[in-house]
């Protein structure tokens, strides 16, 4: 059986609702197969969408209340779910377990989940590895927006916050890149500074991997260089940014990360 799903799209669904039931979308016809007899008497379904299974789970009011109730999440635009509200959960099966850090098999979940919303009227979705929760509008519009070839949804898919006064940690990069990230800023940067380049560097990260040896690269700004220094078991990752003119030289120099 799949681990906990990563993805979540909340409503306010009936008690006798089915998942093997759910009315798709006209945009999800033909694109998907759904099979309902691997989980006799569970309220689990498998759809397979490009070749690729992926298991749907119906949570009730109580359970998704149970849920949010036992792990802290971070909203975005929105609150936590109601006591009516129930939720159904997007995994990727146990065969693409290996493989979920891939752009493409983050695109199917997240795509499943917009038809998903579409059909139940979805209020929210919340990523679980970073404790995010968002309305569903946002959600959809991130999701068109990634799919059309646009940003990897950093702020949904990830967060980050500041521990103490210019030291930031992510949450949920681990997902994709099997590392978190630990950033030292300089004391005149901004919220809004840090925030602009963390963007940049998960993207990066949940695109191209861990980075598995200390590497420079040439940051946003003029004279500023990023300094990664992974910890000994990769499973962080500290990087400083030093904003110098005299680093312009050092800064040519490009991370190498591990491509998987």
């Amino acid at each position: 059986m799949n681990s906990e799903p990563p993805l979540l799209i909340i409503a306010p669904l009936a008690g006798d609702f089915n998942l093997a039931h759910l009315p798709w979308p006209e945009s999800a016809s033909g694109k998907i197969s759904v099979n309902d007899a691997k989980f006799n008497e569970l309220d689990m379904v498998e759809v397979i969408l490009d070749g690729m299974p992926f298991l749907l789970s119906h949570y009730t009011a109580d359970e998704t209340a149970r849920r949010f109730a036992a792990q802290t999440f971070d909203p975005l635009f929105t609150g936590l779910p109601t006591p009516d509200e129930s939720s159904i959960g997007v995994a990727p099966r146990d065969i693409l377990t290996s493989a979920r850090h891939l752009p493409e098999i983050n695109h199917r979940i997240l795509l499943l989940g917009k038809w998903i919303g579409e059909a139940v009227d979805a209020t929210a979705a919340a990523w679980t590895p970073s404790h995010r929760i968002t309305n569903f509008l946002y959600f959809d519009e991130t999701v068109v927006e990634y799919l059309d070839g646009g940003p990897f949804p950093a702020l949904f898919q990830t967060s980050f916050s500041e521990v103490r006064e210019g030291y930031y940690i992510t949450t949920g990069l681990h997902y994709f890149a099997g590392q978190e990230i630990r950033l030292t800023a300089p004391p005149d940067y901004t919220p809004a500074d840090v925030a602009d380049r963390l963007v940049r560097i998960i993207d990066d990260f949940a695109s191209h991997g861990t980075i598995d040896k200390p590497a420079r690269a040439k940051g946003m700004a003029e004279g500023e260089t990023l300094i990664f220094s992974p910890s000994d078991d990769l499973a962080h990752v500290d990087i400083s940014i030093n904003n110098c003119a005299v680093n312009a030289d050092q800064a040519k120099m490009r991370p190498e990360p591990r491509r998987r």
